[in-house]
């Protein structure tokens, strides 16, 4: 077993635990931790996991593990989205070494960051199950010069070599998931890119970029996962999950200011009376306020001009 970063011994130690192995490399951590469970998920780091602390471990490890899955985690060192050619000989050799083949079935999950790699790095088990949440493509200028909203990716990040598109990565999967919000302009703008009827893209307006905390406060991260990662989550199950952003105080805030500030008061003001008519929060309650005081404005006349003032 080769040396790891130090601050990711807590992954070392786990993997030697349970008979996996890790792979210390430039800018990545690859800690593969079974559980003998016969399907395995390849779990990518996205760039909040640097608020986690210093020891951690791969990106929804507890999770899995807590459902049955074996855990390949692709750990980051740098927020490089995962364009270093030694992690590529990895992915290479586990494949060509019948690796993923042995499994029954391999998924591979990521957010953002995490999503892209999830995505460019299907084509190493073909046939897999990908469930990506607001995933970019590539973050290559001269392919997508809409995005501009990770500076540093330009400066650090080398996107020639294998594994570098994740529009011909999904190309793999044998179904491949991907959530996004369409009102995120950037995040919708990436997948356009991605094409193929093996593709189920769940829409999230009003979520935002940053899906898992949002969908967690749902109530719903756990159950979308579950089935999402398994291959079987039906568009109308998703519908009926996502209705739960009704009673979510973030998403119920974010639809009530956007509702003000494209001047749709009224509807914004009957959203805020259903929802709290159902929950009363602090929060839809000072919405509720300036949604009445936007109608009443909205319904008072203009004072009319005299007619000894002169209009010019």
């Amino acid at each position: 077993m080769t040396d790891t970063d130090p601050t990711l011994s807590k992954a070392e130690v786990l993997a030697a635990q349970t008979n996996g192995f890790t792979r210390s490399l430039t800018q990545h951590v690859v800690a593969y931790i079974p559980g003998g469970f016969g399907r395995l998920v390849v779990s990518f780091d996205n760039l909040s996991v640097f608020r986690d602390g210093p020891d951690r471990l791969p990106w929804g490890y507890d999770f899995l593990a807590g459902q049955g899955w074996d855990v390949l985690g692709v750990m980051v060192k740098r927020a490089d989205w995962f364009r270093h050619a030694d992690l590529w000989d990895v992915f290479d050799q586990l494949r060509d070494d019948g690796f993923f083949a042995r499994y029954d079935h391999v998924a591979m999950y990521g957010s953002s960051m995490g999503a892209y790699g999830a995505l460019a790095f299907a084509p190493a088990a073909p046939g897999c199950t990908v469930l990506a949440l607001a995933p970019q493509t590539t973050l290559d200028r001269k392919v997508v010069p809409f995005d501009k909203r990770y500076g540093s990716a330009d400066r650090v990040t080398d996107w020639g070599g294998r594994y570098s598109d994740a529009a011909d990565g999904v190309k793999s999967a044998g179904h491949a998931y991907v959530v996004f919000d369409p009102r995120e302009k950037e995040d919708a703008a990436h997948a356009a890119r991605l094409t193929g009827p093996n593709i189920s893209f769940l829409r999230v307006p009003g979520v935002g970029h940053k899906i898992p905390p949002a969908f967690k406060k749902m109530g719903i991260l756990k159950p979308l996962c579950e089935r999402g990662l398994t291959g079987e989550l039906s568009p109308a199950e998703f519908g009926r999950l996502f209705r739960a952003r009704r009673d979510s105080i973030p998403w119920l805030e974010s639809l009530l200011i956007r509702a003000q500030k494209n001047n749709h008061p009224r509807l914004g003001l009957w959203a805020a009376e259903a929802a709290m008519a159902r929950r009363e929060h602090w929060k839809i309650r000072g919405q509720l306020r300036a949604l009445r005081r936007a109608v009443a404005a909205a319904q008072t006349p203009e004072p009319p001009i005299s007619s000894d003032t002169d209009p010019t």
